[in-house]
């Protein structure tokens, strides 16, 4: 953490006016070069160049060279750096509203979460983010969430019990899983791994392409397609920054991040797809969790977490949006 808040400190300290007074568009997210996320961002930052004729440049720090998800949001909102991006569960601190996408089988598919988020509900969580000074450049897509875990398949409801698992600090999150008597650990990204390996914890949830991109088949056994929570990873800029651009260069961004959210889902769903296929082929067990117990772990999590939702996003924001995706 210490070498991430200095590195952090370090870019401040070099920029001696705001991110938003110059043309270079500084980007900071906390995953590999491997990761879809960055590929995509590599496709923004070449057409950003050569649409602008060369007049808007980015720069892009992945891998959280520029400190956690929070410390870059924050550097967002500050103007230190103009963009970043996370998964919502871990910006529901900074933007109460996202607490929404933390319920359990909120979409049935990518298709009707994309269409939803492209549409009225996502635009209910732009607004918020407005609120807190972020500019949504778009929802882009980490899929559906499953578990690996070194200690049994996790083939039925009752599976879940006692298993020591990595949570996202997320006090919803974490009151969820307790309520099907999981034992939630919280633990950052980065300590997924070696806290697997020396057997702190059983098992992690992410998807399908992380447990590839982070090694976790390394010190895992079993891949338990749970398909449990759609996790979008927010794409943020910092709003005045976008808001002193012209309305030609507003247009240009926002027509190019489009794009790339496009190409980022794309090639997140094939990531997955092939994450299958690679498990299988270096020795995890995998199996599905039946229809009616992924149903029942989803009930139990929501009803646990409902009042707590309510409470932070607000009621009259809970029931606009819970009507807009129709429920």
């Amino acid at each position: 953490m210490k070498h991430t808040l200095l590195a952090a400190a370090g870019l401040s300290l070099a920029l001696t006016v705001p991110a938003f007074a110059d043309s270079t568009i500084r980007i900071g997210h906390a995953t590999p070069e491997s990761s879809p996320i960055h590929q995509a961002l590599l496709y923004f930052q070449e057409q950003i160049a050569e649409r602008s004729n060369g007049e808007m440049q980015v720069e892009l720090f992945p891998g959280g060279q520029l400190g956690s998800v929070k410390e870059m949001t924050e550097l967002v909102q500050s103007g230190n750096i103009t963009m970043t991006t996370g998964a919502s569960v871990l910006l529901s601190a900074a933007v109460d509203q996202l607490a929404i996408l933390d319920q359990f089988l909120l979409f049935e598919n990518e298709e009707q979460a994309r269409e939803l988020l492209d549409g009225a509900a996502g635009q209910s969580i732009s607004d918020a983010m407005e609120a807190r000074g972020l500019k949504n450049m778009g929802f882009m897509e980490l899929g559906f969430r499953s578990f690996t875990n070194s200690r049994a398949p996790l083939d039925s409801y009752e599976a879940f019990a006692g298993l020591r698992m990595r949570s996202a600090d997320n006090p919803i999150a974490i009151k969820a899983w307790r309520s099907v008597d999981a034992v939630p650990v919280p633990l950052a990204w980065g300590e997924i791994y070696s806290s697997l390996q020396q057997g702190l914890i059983d098992g992690q949830e992410s998807a399908l392409n992380s447990m590839v991109i982070e090694r976790f088949f390394e010190v895992q056994k079993y891949v338990s397609l749970t398909g449990h929570i759609y996790w979008p990873e927010l794409w943020m800029a910092n709003l005045d920054w976008f808001q002193g651009l012209s309305p030609e260069d507003q247009t240009l961004i926002m027509d190019v991040a489009s794009e790339t959210v496009v190409k980022q889902r794309e090639l997140a769903a094939a990531a997955n797809a092939a994450t299958l296929v690679e498990l299988e082929e270096v020795g995890l067990e995998i199996n599905e969790l039946p229809a009616a117990d992924k149903q029942r772990l989803a009930d139990t999590m929501n009803a646990a977490i409902e009042a707590d939702i309510r409470a932070k996003v607000g009621t009259e924001f809970y029931d606009t949006f819970m009507a807009a995706i129709g429920k």
